[in-house]
C-alpha cells in the first residue's frame, strides 16, 4: 500500500505559470504540472511513495530529458532533474519513476497502455491521476483502469486533477501574459468519478436491493463533508442510506414487521436529503430515481405491505425471502379477515390462523387456501434445500411461480397492482 500520482507528459513546450489550487497560488512557477502537484498534495509523502510519469517515446526525449541528455530536448532541465530538485528543496523522498507507453495509434497499443497502467497499481494503493497532459481518450482510459483496479486490487482514488491553462486563453495568448498574471487553475475532477460511483451503487441497490456499496461510499465520502461543515451538510444523505440500509437487512432477514416503519423512514428521509442535493444537483436524478420507486409503496401493516415486500423480493431476486413473506402475509390475511383481529404479532392469534388454513376452515374463502396450499409446498422445497424428494422442483421454477403466487393474493385481496 502506498501513495501513487500517475501523470502524462506530451512533446509541447510547456509555459512557465503559477498554479493555483482551491483560491491558493503556488509557491513560485513551474515549467511542469508535476511540480505543482507535488507542491500542493505530496508534501507528506514517504519514500513508499511513488509519482509514475507515463510518456512516449518522443515526449520522454523533449521533456522528460534535457538538453544534456538529448539534443532534442525542449529545455536545459526536463521535467526529471526538475522534480528531483524540487523533492530535496521541500524535503520530500518518495521514488520518481518513468514508464514508456506508444501512442495509442492501434487497439494493440491501447490494451499496452491499459496494461502498464495496471502494472504500477498495487493492493491498497492510493491514487492521484493527473489528465492535464494526457491525449484525447486517456482521460477516460484513466478513469477505466482505475475502475478495473478497485476492484481486483481495492484501490482507492483520492482524486483526479487537470491543469486548466486553456482558462487562461490559448497557448500563445498565456506566453504574452505577464509571469504574475499566468496563473494556471488545478481543477479537481474527483465528483465526477464519485458520481460515477454513486450510479453504480444506486443501480445495484435498485436491482437487487443490497445497499451495502451505498453504505460504503456514504461513510467514505461524507465523513469530511460532516466534519467540514459540523453535520449541517450530508447528515440527510446519510441518515437516507443508513435507512435504506435497515430496509436491506431487513427484507434479507425477512423482518417483515419493520417493512412500514422502513418505507416510512426512507420517505421521511428522502425529503431531507433533497434539501441538501440542491447544491449536488448531478446527484438529484440518482436519488430521484430511489424516491420513484418508494412512491408506489403503501405505508401499510400486514396484509398490504406483506404483498408489497413479497413484490420487492421478486423484483431483486430474493425469491427464497419472497416466498417466506407471501405465507405469513396469508396469517395475517386470515388474522384481520377471519379472526377480526388487528394484532399481527400475537403468537396465539398466528397459530390459530395457521389451525385454521391446515384444516380448510370453511369461513376461509377457497382460492385461499389453494393459494396457501401451495405457497407452503414451495416454501418448503426451498427451505428444506431441495433434499425431500416429495414435492422436489427444479430452480428454474420458483421465480415464476411466485410472481403468480403474488398476483394470485393481489386479485383474491382486491389490492391492485398500484396501491
Amino acid at each position: 500500500m502506498g501513495h501513487k500520482l500517475l501523470s502524462f507528459i506530451g512533446t509541447r513546450r510547456y509555459t512557465e505559470s503559477y498554479y493555483s489550487y482551491n483560491g491558493k497560488r503556488s509557491n513560485r512557477p513551474y515549467q511542469f504540472i508535476q511540480e505543482a502537484i507535488v507542491e500542493f498534495f505530496c508534501r507528506n509523502w514517504k519514500e513508499d511513495d511513488q509519482l509514475i510519469v507515463f510518456m512516449t517515446e518522443e515526449s520522454r526525449r523533449k521533456n522528460w530529458l534535457s538538453k544534456k541528455e538529448c539534443k532534442d530536448a525542449n529545455f536545459d532541465e526536463g521535467l526529471k532533474i526538475k522534480l528531483e530538485k524540487l523533492k530535496n528543496s521541500l524535503g520530500i523522498n518518495f521514488k520518481i519513476e518513468e514508464i514508456e507507453i506508444p501512442e495509442g495509434k492501434s487497439e494493440e497499443e491501447l490494451w499496452t497502455i491499459f496494461e502498464r497502467m495496471n502494472e504500477v497499481l498495487s493492493d491498497d494503493d492510493v491514487v492521484i491521476l493527473d489528465v492535464t497532459h494526457s491525449f484525447r481518450y486517456l482521460p477516460m482510459f484513466g478513469l477505466i483502469v482505475l475502475n478495473y483496479v478497485k476492484f481486483l486490487k481495492d484501490v482507492k482514488l483520492e482524486r483526479i486533477i487537470y491543469g486548466a491553462m486553456e482558462a487562461l486563453g490559448t497557448a500563445d495568448e498565456v506566453k504574452k501574459m505577464d509571469l504574475d498574471s499566468r496563473i494556471i487553475p488545478i481543477f479537481d475532477l474527483t465528483p465526477f468519478a464519485r458520481l460515477f460511483d454513486w450510479t453504480i451503487a444506486i443501480e445495484r441497490f435498485l436491482q437487487t436491493g443490497n445497499a451495502e456499496i451505498m453504505r460504503e461510499i456514504a461513510i467514505e465520502e461524507l465523513k469530511p463533508l460532516l466534519a467540514e461543515t459540523r453535520g449541517e451538510v450530508g447528515g440527510g444523505i446519510r441518515r437516507l442510506v443508513n435507512s435504506l440500509g435497515k430496509f436491506s437487512r431487513d427484507v434479507l432477514t425477512c423482518r417483515s414487521p419493520e417493512f412500514r416503519r422502513n418505507v416510512e423512514a426512507i420517505s421521511e428521509a428522502i425529503l431531507e436529503a433533497e434539501k441538501e442535493l440542491e447544491n449536488l444537483r448531478p446527484f438529484r436524478p440518482l436519488f430521484s430515481k430511489i424516491k420513484e420507486r418508494f412512491s408506489k409503496m403503501a405505508k401499510h401493516d400486514g396484509v398490504i405491505s406483506g404483498l408489497e415486500e413479497a413484490r420487492w423480493c421478486l423484483e431483486k431476486g430474493l425469491i427464497q425471502q419472497g416466498l417466506t413473506v407471501l405465507r405469513e402475509t396469508i396469517v395475517n390475511y386470515v388474522i384481520s379477515e377471519v379472526l377480526k383481529k388487528k394484532d399481527f404479532r400475537s403468537r396465539t392469534y398466528r397459530e390459530i390462523a395457521e389451525v385454521m388454513l391446515n384444516s380448510e376452515y370453511e369461513e376461509i374463502p377457497d382460492e385461499i387456501l389453494r393459494l396457501w396450499s401451495e405457497i407452503r409446498e414451495y416454501r418448503n422445497d426451498i427451505n428444506h434445500a431441495g433434499w425431500n424428494t416429495q414435492n422436489y422442483h427444479s430452480s428454474n421454477k420458483f421465480e415464476g411461480k411466485l410472481e403468480e403466487f403474488i398476483e394470485r393474493g393481489m386479485r383474491i385481496m382486491d389490492i391492485s397492482k398500484s396501491s
